[in-house]
């Protein structure tokens, strides 16, 4: 039998770093993981890469059965897996490298999870490019298949695609509005007429042409949705009889966190079906390797717009369509189509801006930045581009210059990620992470260019109501920005801090941020900060006064004038660092043995502000927290507790009792309370 029947996993999750930092912030929602993506790591990622099955034999072996699909992997969620996970990374690239051809196993992705028919065409140009410069560094090769955000498509993301060297895509039924065989005409399809067993071709108005694969709706639905993948031999055999005696294609096409996150043990149950697939029922299961002698006969036309989770084209994300996850009582939708035209506005009025500063410094506004695509995925050096594309020889600032004005325009197109859409209330952490990218991007604009787009952005955004958390316009901006921001000053006084508890083990390297540590004059360290996007360097003369307990702030000058910054400015991971080096040893990493002897320390004491900051800051800390640190999380907050007082930190300390199951300690006052 010719035919296939496979899986296609689209792995994605957003951008989780501060965009300040580079750091992947901690997420409550998320215990007792750091974030999201570490929990679906813990839950599905590994799981993917190598599951156990039992033989006919009885022994177990391992399948991996990544190497004999299809599957994309979004470049956000590849990076967080290369920094955070390296052992995911490594036996992915192990066993891509490992297979025929990489390209016929894995499909691109554009960098940015972002909307491509609703961007702009040089937007859309920069999606794709960046997207391929991606695969190719992490892959050694050229790509010929990509998966689109959210499926969303039109002839324009087509072209694109297609003049990039793209010769494929995978659709969902739902997307095609009529096909026809060679010679004859026309019929309209609807999801369940089509014939998703056949792949087709869209003839593109260029006259090039993209082969287009449909998932198949049933069974993915199914699989997706029900609990179809528990049985992976049944399933096996639905696929197999789907196939017939055709030489088609039954592809089953979900996210890849169902296999395991949406569905525990999902990734046994595909892994044994793939397995059931090849060996038992003969079939091709990899739909690269499947395409690559084919040459689609039958043609598709597409409807002007669409998406697999938008009935109404691509309105969910610009327009109250009616299509929503997480909607609560209360809830409306008047908000998405004023963010998109905020954004939209602080695209063009800020890109333009950017724009004619670089032109100042470049041979090819364009050109350089659709190479910059290559900076971020590390095939070239920034200074390397730099030389490539300057006109002239640049000193160090303007060298910085224009690595600032690409990172305002990447920090543009991230703010588009098409998760700020997706939920039903811009209060949540979907929206507030693009609305981040957009402050970064007129931070950058407003030092490059001197011009301020803020006050106007937030104005335009007066209409994009929380419904949930009864904020809007300026105090929605503030919600999602407000604590996130971080300025080069809290970034040498955390550098400092460290420093100042043990100077051996203070770290050379902070998220995107490099520091050097000068020569001491008297009590003062002189801290020198280097972005490493940007190269711009900062040089600060720093103090640093350990108080009683766990206090400490930080005094600190640019030469200009002195400031302080107390320990809550720091950031959470370098309070962490100082309370494991003050409590148990400089360059300790037992962050549960902290946490106990803190919890230890309350007992005989009042809590302090600064305690309370460092236990939030430990707790947030660990990849995982044990139940060992659990507990002494527990110990610590009803310490605090027993003191019978207002707790200062009472958004912080709120989440973090919530989490570890003294919710109802919390008062409607906000202070935490236990019986004596």
């Amino acid at each position: 039998m010719s035919g296939i029947a496979g899986f296609h996993y689209h792995f994605y999750q957003p951008p989780r770093e501060d965009p300040w930092t580079g750091l992947f912030n901690h997420e409550w929602s998320a215990w007792p993981y750091h974030d999201w993506n570490e929990r679906i790591a813990a839950e599905c990622y590994r799981a993917m890469v190598a599951v156990a099955l039992p033989g006919d034999d009885g022994a177990t072996s391992l399948f991996e059965p990544l190497t004999r699909s299809s599957f994309d992997l979004g470049p956000t969620l590849h990076h967080w897996l290369s920094a955070s996970a390296p052992d995911v990374d490594r036996a992915l690239q192990h066993q891509v490298r490992a297979t025929s051809a990489a390209h016929r196993v894995v499909m691109a992705a554009p960098l940015v999870h972002a909307i491509v028919p609703l961007a702009t065409p040089t937007d859309q140009a920069r999606l794709i490019a960046w997207g391929i410069d991606d695969f190719r560094a992490r892959y050694g090769e050229e790509p010929i298949g990509m998966w689109l955000p959210e499926t969303a498509v039109d002839l324009g993301a087509l072209e694109e695609m297609a003049r990039q060297g793209i010769t494929y895509t995978v659709l969902m039924p739902s997307q095609a509005r009529s096909t026809r065989a060679p010679h004859e005409e026309w019929r309209d399809v609807a999801p369940d007429t089509l014939d998703t067993s056949r792949a087709y071709f869209v003839a593109l108005p260029s006259g090039a042409r993209m082969t287009v694969v449909f998932g198949h709706h049933d069974l993915s639905h199914r699989v997706a949705f029900s609990d179809l993948i528990g049985d992976g031999g049944g399933l096996a055999e639905v696929m197999a009889a789907e196939v017939g005696a055709r030489e088609g294609v039954v592809l089953v096409v979900a996210d890849g966190e169902t296999y395991g996150h949406h569905h525990r043990f999902g990734d046994i149950g595909v892994a044994w079906a793939t397995r059931e697939l090849r060996e038992t029922h003969h079939l091709e299961t990899a739909l690269g390797e499947w395409l690559r002698d084919r040459r689609p006969t039958d043609e598709v036309r597409l409807h002007e717009v669409s998406a697999w989770s938008c009935a109404h084209g691509v309105e969910r994300w610009r327009s109250d369509c009616g299509c929503v996850t997480g909607e609560r009582a209360g809830f409306d939708l008047a908000w998405r189509a004023p963010l998109r035209d905020a954004l939209d506005w602080l695209r063009e009025s800020a890109g333009s801006a950017l724009d004619r500063e670089l032109d100042h410094h470049v041979r090819s506004t364009a050109g350089a930045l659709l190479d910059y695509g290559k900076v971020i995925a590390g095939e070239w050096s920034n200074v390397e581009f730099v030389a490539r594309h300057q006109n002239r020889a640049l000193d160090d600032d303007e060298r910085s210059r224009v690595l600032e004005i690409c990172e305002a325009q990447r920090n543009l197109m991230f703010s588009f990620t098409s998760c700020a859409w997706f939920f039903a209330d811009p209060g949540e952490i979907e929206t507030s992470i693009v609305l981040r990218y957009a402050a970064l991007a007129l931070e950058l604009t407003r030092r490059t260019t001197g011009r301020d787009f803020e006050g106007s952005f937030v104005t335009r955004l007066a209409r994009v109501r929380s419904a949930q958390h009864d904020v809007a316009g300026a105090a929605l901006w503030r919600r999602a920005c407000e604590g996130f921001r971080t300025s080069e000053v809290q970034i040498a006084a955390g550098a400092a801090a460290e420093y100042a508890v043990g100077a051996s083990f203070a770290r050379g390297r902070r998220g995107t941020w490099r520091i050097d540590y000068g020569s001491r004059d008297g009590d003062q360290v002189r801290v020198t900060l280097t972005n490493t996007r940007t190269l711009r360097k900062f040089t600060f003369l720093t103090h640093v006064t350990l108080g009683v307990d766990l206090g400490l702030h930080v005094d600190i000058s640019d030469t200009t004038m002195w400031r302080r910054v107390g320990l809550e400015r720091l950031g959470r991971d370098v309070v962490a660092r100082v309370a494991l080096a003050r409590l148990v040893a400089p360059g300790s990493s037992d962050v549960e043995s902290a946490l106990s002897l803190l919890a230890a320390d309350l007992l005989d004491r009042e809590a302090s502000r600064d305690d309370e900051v460092t236990l939030v800051a430990l707790a947030s800390t660990p990849r995982y927290v044990t139940p060992v640190g659990e507990a002494a999380i527990r110990r610590a907050l009803l310490a605090v507790a027993a003191r019978d007082r207002v707790v200062a930190d009472r958004q912080a300390l709120g989440a973090l009792a919530s989490a570890v199951g003294l919710s109802a300690t919390f008062t409607p006052a906000g202070a935490l309370r236990v019986s004596h």
